[in-house]
């Protein structure tokens, strides 16, 4: 059999949840420590391990071995011989940090001006810990909160005028970079005080989104330029099975809920607010795209019945999501790498006369000689590939 368990670290950022990872593994109490995210692949930052003859061994160690037999030939010579994606589960208590993702030209040449540096790649003011761009899809498991792309110029102009702010601290611009631009090098003052203006003004405004977060995120970093953010930014709420892509260059922030992301393998992050990590304003602007104003949720297309693809402008990965219902069977065909979640319900991945079951928070890897396997059960998988 082709299709081996996994098990994946989790990682414990601040902006985690103490419940939901323990509750969807089966654990009944909460943990002591945040967990923010689980991650399913063989970044160097954290690598899975599969059951390879009743062991367990890392991932990719296990593609190291036989790289063109486990991704295929086309996957092993376009990714260098390794797994060309990193997928996660996101447990979100607090906001996450306002960041960008670079491309891979950005990625390259920044990887190799923090070499020269030497900045050692655990450093918590190091930026880019590879060469990798960083695409990336999210998708709701439970209604997900987020920031994505900036709105419309004109939009700008109306949430900041809206409160009577003095030019003295909100200059005028010609573009949305510009803007963007001024804000982050307000001097202390200026920021403290344009803050508590928006702050003030959002609590007569509390039936609008933009606004209520203003008001959630002062909670949380008080001070912070990030505040402002969701008068600058799209928000969304994307209900459980829409989600958004991202390309590089996108500023984002995911602010509440849970949710499977997949990207390039790659952990690449410049921050510009909302957190208490490295910031490096001048990088995020030197990446930092203003498009935006036409993002919109991804809803997933159907291909079988009970499969639903989501439809991205890459082919560097892709996602699948399965509702399957008993008494339903599924043939699928493996094109490449897979990594098989499951986020409900139990259901049962059947290759010849051998099987595996998975459960809640359960994955699987799928090497690209399985060639094809079945899904039957009753519950949610979704599948990620290359």
């Amino acid at each position: 059999m082709q299709i081996y368990e996994m098990k994946n670290p989790i990682k414990n950022y601040l902006w985690g949840s103490k419940t939901f990872l323990s509750k969807l593994l089966g654990q009944d109490k909460q943990t002591s420590e945040p967990q923010a995210e689980l991650w399913m692949g063989t970044h160097p930052q954290g690598i899975s391990q599969i059951k390879f003859n009743d062991d367990w061994i890392s991932l990719e160690t296990f593609i190291s071995n036989d790289s063109e037999k486990v991704l295929g030939e086309r996957i092993a010579r376009q990714s260098d011989n390794k797994l060309p994606f990193l997928f996660k589960i996101l447990a979100i208590d607090k906001p996450l940090s306002i960041q960008v993702h670079p491309n891979k030209s950005q990625a390259g040449i920044g990887y190799e001006i923090e070499n020269l540096r030497k900045i050692p790649l655990s450093a918590a003011n190091r930026n880019f810990k590879d060469k990798s761009h960083k695409p990336e899809l999210v998708c709701a498991l439970t209604p997900l909160w987020a920031m994505c792309g900036f709105r419309s110029y004109a939009a700008i102009q109306s949430n900041f005028m809206s409160m009577n702010v003095s030019q003295s601290l909100c200059k005028p611009a010609q573009t949305i970079y510009d803007f963007f631009y001024q804000l982050m090098h307000l001097n202390t003052d200026q920021k403290n005080q344009l803050i508590a203006i928006a702050v003030q003004f959002a609590q007569s405004r509390t039936d609008q989104p933009h606004w209520q977060w203003v008001s959630r995120l002062a909670r949380h970093f008080p001070n912070d330029i990030g505040v402002l953010a969701p008068l600058f930014l799209n928000i969304f709420c994307l209900n459980p099975g829409q989600g958004l892509f991202l390309q590089p260059g996108t500023l984002h922030a995911y602010l509440d809920g849970n949710a499977v992301e997949i990207m390039c393998n790659s952990d690449n992050v410049i921050r510009g607010g909302l957190t208490v990590k490295h910031i490096d304003v001048e990088t995020l602007l030197d990446i930092v795209s203003t498009s935006g104003e036409d993002m919109k949720p991804i809803h997933p297309e159907m291909g079988q019945p009970n499969e639903w693809h989501y439809p991205i402008p890459i082919d560097s990965f892709s996602l699948t999501r399965y509702d399957m219902h008993p008494g339903h069977c599924l043939n699928t065909t493996v094109n490449g790498p897979e990594i098989l979640l499951c986020v409900k319900g139990n259901i049962r991945i059947g290759q010849n006369k051998d099987s595996i079951n998975l459960k809640p928070g359960m994955s699987a890897f799928v090497s690209h000689d399985a060639n094809d396997y079945t899904i039957d059960g009753h519950g949610v998988l979704y599948r990620a590939g290359g």
